[in-house]
């Protein structure tokens, strides 16, 4: 008797799980994107002094609240986009130089903006 329930409870299990999908929200994309951030370093203008490094351009980043559910604006964020924004440039330095709070308008309630130059510090030889 134990060893019909045992058989039949192991063949009940298996067939449960033979039409099993895994889905996932991450994305190969994603990935790159996500550690874009870490590939740039944030540095005081006064720590560039004796490296060898080429201004690249100059960046912004922006973290916008634009409804009234979504997550108000936030430094960290605008400052994240504008080190992914450096990274995509190439640039592996970043010196910000200024964040600003806008009033609510239109498009944001709530909206903060950094600005920053993008570097390529050569490592020390």
């Amino acid at each position: 008797m134990l060893r019909i329930f045992v058989v039949s409870s192991c063949t009940l299990l298996l067939s449960a799980c033979s039409h099993f999908q895994f889905s996932s929200n991450l994305d190969k994309d994603n990935f790159s994107n996500y550690f874009k951030p870490s590939q740039v370093t944030v540095y005081e203008k006064d720590q560039l002094i004796g490296l060898d490094y080429v201004f690249i351009a100059s960046v912004t980043g922006s973290s916008c609240q634009e409804s009234v559910n979504d997550r108000p604006a936030d430094i960290k964020q605008a400052r994240t986009n504008a080190r992914i924004s450096a990274a995509e440039l190439h640039a592996n330095a970043i010196v910000f130089q200024s964040c600003l709070t806008f009033e609510p308008d239109q498009s944001c309630i709530s909206n903060i903006i950094c600005y920053a130059q993008a570097f390529d510090i050569s490592p020390p030889q």
